[in-house]
C-alpha cells in the first residue's frame, strides 16, 4: 500500500495493488491488519475525527473460494443486530478506467439509531477478494467525495 497523491489539504490516497483498489481518505488513516475467519490476511484503514463525529474507512480481505454476489445484501445481518435500518442498496458494476475490468459493487446506506447518523458503504466483491469503503459524516460533500474517489485498479 501507498500513497501516491498526498496533498497540502492532508488528503491521503490509499492503493492497494493486493487488493485492486485506490480510495481518497480526508487524512492519513489509521492501519490495523489481522486474518480474517479463514485465517488470510485482513487489512483496516480508518480516520476518525471526534470533532465532527467523523468516520472513514477502507477494508480489505481475501477469501479461499469465489465470493458469491448473487442476492447478496452486505451488512443485513449487521444491521438487524444493530438496530440499523437500511435505507438503501443499489448494485451495479464498477469498472476500471485504464483497463475496463469489472467488479460487482454494491452501496448500501444504513441509519443508526439515535444520532448516529447515516452509514453509507460501498462493498466491491472482485473474485474471492472483499473491499469496502465506509463514511459516516454529516458532511454531504466529504461523504461524496470519498465514496467517490474509490476507483478499481487495472
Amino acid at each position: 500500500m501507498a500513497c501516491v497523491a498526498c496533498d497540502r489539504l492532508n488528503r491521503y490516497t490509499l492503493v492497494s495493488p493486493e487488493y485492486g483498489f485506490a480510495v481518497t481518505f480526508p487524512e492519513k488513516p489509521n492501519r490495523v491488519s489481522d486474518k480474517n475467519y479463514e485465517g488470510l490476511p485482513k487489512h483496516l484503514w480508518t480516520v476518525y475525527r471526534p470533532e465532527h463525529k467523523d468516520f472513514y474507512s477502507a477494508q480489505a480481505s481475501s477469501y479461499k473460494e469465489t465470493l458469491p454476489t448473487e442476492d447478496w445484501l452486505p451488512g443485513k445481518e449487521v444491521g438487524d443486530l444493530y438496530g440499523l435500518q437500511l435505507l438503501m442498496g443499489r448494485r451495479y458494476t464498477l469498472r476500471s478506467a485504464a483497463t475496463g475490468r469489472e467488479a460487482v459493487a454494491v452501496a448500501t446506506n444504513l441509519l443508526a439509531p439515535g444520532d448516529g447518523g447515516i452509514i453509507s458503504t460501498i462493498y466491491i466483491i472482485d473474485g474471492a477478494k472483499l473491499v469496502s469503503v465506509t463514511a459516516r459524516t454529516e458532511n454531504e460533500h466529504d461523504r461524496t467525495a470519498f465514496l467517490g474517489s474509490l476507483k478499481l485498479l487495472p
